[in-house]
């Protein structure tokens, strides 16, 4: 995907988004609509990163072959920090993995089917509360993408329910609200085994998230390879923080858009970065 000798000049001009979501979980355009989205705007590459599926990478790759643009494999990993019913949520970034490893996806089979029950759930919670979406959103992402709280937090969006995705969480979905139902638990430790046995990397996603900048070291020890140092929920102000801790923990920086709707490549790692993680990756396999 990327030799290891060019120039630095050229090196820090590239620029690769690592977080991306499709219609294959919660976003709205399809990976060829991605793709040629990431070419029209002159990204170096990008990282297709559908919660819990690689149901995207498929049509990512025949996209890609029309393009100049290099696609690497991802996903992104929703865990748990511990086995609590309503322990904190993490996500863990997942890149360089082989898609075919049978391990990792009969697991994200069993957390695909447990996504569409609790789907089910959550929509009945809803109704309950005097908010009914119809269910046949569920098997439409059932065939098409990942049922998440994503997808029906943009459902009570349009429905009328609630303002914008954020109020949505706020007030019904987020741990521990009215419409909130546990997931299946995949902890930080199972998540990096997984995709290191799957021949991957594991990167630490949005670390600004989880409001607790002793997160990340104490994650480290797990396996971590790297640590998302840009992201839409750490502006540039913020970056510093970040960057210098991924080198106090010895993790490689990764950088992406977290693009669900919009702000495809406003946040990206360069080609140096890129490097870094590659290299991280060799001495993995």
């Amino acid at each position: 995907m990327l030799r290891l000798h060019y120039n630095k000049e050229d090196l820090r001009k590239m620029r690769f988004d690592m977080h991306v979501h499709t219609t294959a979980s919660d976003g709205v355009f399809s990976p060829t609509e991605i793709v040629r989205q990431a070419e029209d705007l002159g990204l170096t590459g990008l990282a297709i990163t559908d919660h819990d599926t690689l149901d995207g990478l498929t049509e990512a790759k025949a996209a890609i072959k029309e393009s100049s643009v290099s696609l690497v494999f991802g996903v992104e990993l929703n865990c748990s920090l511990g086995p609590e019913e309503n322990a904190p949520e993490v996500h863990v970034l997942g890149y360089f993995f082989d898609p075919e490893n049978q391990v990792l996806n009969a697991k994200l089979r069993q957390l695909q089917e447990h996504r569409r029950q609790r789907g089910q759930k959550m929509l009945t919670r809803l109704a309950e509360l005097g908010m009914p979406l119809d269910t046949a959103i569920l098997n439409d992402y059932a065939e098409t993408g990942s049922v998440g709280r994503g997808m029906i937090a943009r459902k009570l969006v349009e429905a009328g329910y609630v303002q914008d995705k954020r109020e949505a969480f706020a007030k019904w979905l987020d741990v521990g609200k009215p419409g909130y139902v546990p997931r299946l638990h995949l902890t930080v430790p199972e998540a990096v085994q997984l995709l290191h046995g799957a021949g991957g990397l594991a990167v630490l996603a949005h670390p600004a998230q989880y409001n607790n900048d002793e997160l990340p070291a104490q994650l480290a020890p797990f396996g971590l390879d790297g640590l998302e140092c840009r992201h839409p929920d750490q502006p540039v102000e913020l970056q510093p923080r970040y960057l210098q801790m991924a080198a106090r923990l010895g993790l490689a920086v990764t950088g992406g858009s977290d693009c669900h709707t919009e702000g495809l490549g406003a946040y990206t790692m360069n080609g140096e970065e890129m490097q870094k993680l590659m290299q991280r990756w060799f001495r993995l396999k």
